[in-house]
């Protein structure tokens, strides 16, 4: 037993350094091989993967360089000279490691949070590459192989190189930095670089299809490039307050500033969505400029070459003698760091490319649910219900609710909604007027007749509940409230099978935005409103134990299900309201409709940072809408802090601006 011990101790003190880095070229790899799925709507568990082996890779490079110093000074120390000739070799290994350190291209950040820490990375980067000298001096023997010595000073300098790319990349992807850029491109042409030292570090626009654009110009219209408004606005910038600037010039009007949304907006959405993620996630804001592509296409492959070519023409039988072992690991190591530092990206691209020709959702393209009274009914199986209160008893919020990511309901929302958008005027609108009974200014319920219709008293009565669900009551509580009568609605009087498509589609798109909005609410709060009450769901919950798992046969049913009908009684004389309409058609019509308005203001009413960390976890389909929303012109909680509240105020304080200069 006690010689079994020993022989795998001194098998780990013979193997450690070759599993430490071959571990970490592994990391590597993946990184960059999984890259890609970033973009897309994984299965969480991969996602966590991911996260672990982003958090994973530098601290095992750090032990590993750690271990091989520790390793090189017993070597030294012990003064034989074959046990130096056979740590030589292993020396190679530490430019190798720092240049893992320099982290992928295609990962520069996991979270939004880790581009605001560029200044910890820089001190990390000044501490490791200090000390990686400092003990590479050290500890290289006097006799060692010159063509061995400048593989590693090539090596090293490849290594600081790509050390010093990856605090470049968050600093340049830094909300304060995307703040400060925008806002001076939004008061005006971007200014051209005053030195070729300025030039080699600012971005190039190929053709206009680079990342971060420069305005254009068409005849006498002067527009925001699509590129330059998606930026903005997850910048958490006003673009009413760029338009106005122009406008108070007098030489442009409003749509001409922002202009107008492309009818394919949907399919445009990826493109732009993608940009925004390579801007923040990736070094896609670096990547572009005159020093990162005279590095990364003429001096890092040469010099990888010259490395490579160097060592494999050292005088490698001195040590193969030793230990042919790591003359075989160095050869595997070097070349294959070579292929993904030169290779990188356009493995990246390719993978990328095939992903996209697969059915997987890409970024904001699911719409997960979470539906409260199924919730309840899995709480009360025998089978499930310990578990699911055992987990929600340790803070676990959801997974266990009803989520369907892979239906295709998705596409038909998006596609409603979309329209919805692009068929109505909403540039400078304020979508909260969803809750005014004012037909003139609902812009979301105005083509709804059945709330307007002078002839039925208790549609257009302010007074009921459908009209007291949306003005009188907070958002959160509004949309819980909804969300149970949409459901008893969809259970109790399902929409028949004769309807048309269009009103079958109202009726699907109604319950799926009603789940969605569900999710949000347990799940993600601080996208769904700021202030918005987590536990308002929890709570809905817990008073709802004592239904049975039963459905029930009739509204009157839900009524009396539970025995606590505080928080149900107004949902169900909501849902009773609603089946009192006797028109299917316009029942289904007016959910939907009252969703689409709920699910834009809520939209609107997210801070652009909220929207852009989203992207990170794979994107919600809010952002998408929100997209369209502040692309379309209607005013985002940017506009509505920065801007009058309407459109009066905003022409008078123009003309007013207007009177001031003339003056001067």
């Amino acid at each position: 037993m006690t010689s079994g011990i020993w022989s795998a101790v001194r098998w780990w003190d013979a193997w450690q350094m070759r599993v430490l880095v071959t571990a970490s070229l592994l990391i590597q790899w993946f990184l960059l091989l999984a890259a890609p799925m970033r973009k897309y709507t994984i299965r969480n568990w991969l996602r966590r993967l991911i996260w672990l082996a982003y958090i994973s890779c530098d601290a095992l490079a750090i032990y590993a360089l750690a271990t091989l110093f520790n390793r090189q000074t017993k070597a030294s120390s012990n003064c034989l000279n074959t046990g130096a000739k056979a740590s030589s070799i292993e020396v190679l290994w530490a430019p190798v490691l720092l240049i893992h350190l320099g982290g992928r291209e295609e990962i520069t950040a996991y979270n939004i949070e880790d581009n605001e820490v560029w200044i910890r990375h820089t001190v990390t980067l000044v501490s490791q590459v200090s000390v990686a000298l400092y003990a590479f001096y050290k500890t290289w023997p006097n006799e060692g192989d010159r063509r061995l010595l400048w593989s590693a000073v090539l090596l090293f300098i490849i290594g600081v190189l790509s050390f010093c790319e990856k605090p470049w990349a968050l600093r340049r992807a830094s909300i304060n930095r995307l703040v400060s850029v925008y806002s001076s491109l939004a008061a005006g042409e971007r200014q051209k670089p005053r030195s070729t030292w300025e030039y080699l570090f600012t971005e190039l626009d190929f053709g206009g299809a680079s990342i971060v654009r420069l305005k254009k110009k068409t005849g006498s219209k002067f527009e925001l490039s699509e590129g330059d408004k998606v930026q903005m606005i997850l910048s958490d910038l006003s673009l009413g307050v760029a338009a106005q600037a122009a406008v108070k010039s007098g030489r442009y009007k409003l749509e001409d500033v922002l202009g107008t949304l492309d009818p394919g907006a949907e399919r445009n959405m990826k493109r732009w969505l993608r940009h925004a993620f390579g801007l923040i996630y990736t070094r896609a804001n670096v990547v572009s400029t005159p020093a990162y592509l005279a590095c990364h296409v003429l001096l890092v492959p040469s010099m990888h070459a010259t490395a490579i070519a160097l060592f494999a023409t050292s005088h490698k039988s001195a040590y193969e003698q030793f230990n042919a072992t790591d003359v075989k690991m160095t050869y595997v190591i070097l070349s294959f760091t070579a292929v993904l530092d030169v290779f990188g990206v356009p493995i990246s691209e390719l993978l990328y490319w095939v992903m996209s020709k697969t059915k997987i959702p890409a970024l904001c393209e699911t719409l997960p649910s979470d539906n409260l009274i199924n919730a309840v009914q899995k709480v009360k199986n025998p089978r499930t219900g310990r578990l699911i209160k055992w987990a929600r008893s340790i803070g676990y919020k959801g997974r266990f609710f009803h989520r369907d990511d892979r239906n295709n309901l998705y596409g038909k929302v998006a596609g409603f909604v979309v329209a919805e958008l692009l068929g109505s005027q909403v540039l400078r609108r304020d979508l909260a007027s969803y809750r005014d009974t004012d037909k003139k200014k609902n812009w979301a319920l105005k083509k709804v007749k059945v709330l307007f219709d002078k002839d039925n008293d208790t549609a257009i009565n302010p007074n009921n509940m459908i009209w007291k669900s949306l003005r009188k009551l907070p958002f959160d509580e509004s949309v819980l409230r909804w969300h149970i009568a949409t459901d008893l609605c969809c259970r109790l009087i399902p929409p028949p099978k004769g309807l048309d498509p269009t009103t079958y589609t109202y009726s699907k798109c109604a319950a799926g935005i009603s789940n969605y909005m569900a999710h949000l609410l347990n799940c993600r709060p601080d996208m769904l409103m700021t202030g918005s009450r987590q536990h308002l769901f929890s709570e809905a919950l817990r008073s709802m134990d004592s239904m049975g798992r039963v459905v029930w046969r009739s509204i009157d049913d839900a009524k009396d299900a539970c025995s606590k009908p505080d928080l149900i009684n107004q949902a169900w004389e909501l849902a009773k309201e609603l089946v009192d309409i006797g028109d299917d058609k316009a029942r289904w019509e007016l959910m939907y409709r009252v969703w689409v308005g709920l699910l834009c203001y809520s939209a609107s009413m997210c801070r652009g940072y909220q929207h852009a960390k989203s992207l990170g976890e794979g994107g919600e389909f809010l952002s998408f809408v929100w997209l369209v929303i502040a692309l379309k012109g209607a005013k985002t909680l940017a506009d509505k802090l920065q801007m009058p509240d309407d459109e009066e105020a905003t022409q008078k304080a123009t003309e007013e601006e207007k009177v001031d200069l003339s003056t001067l």
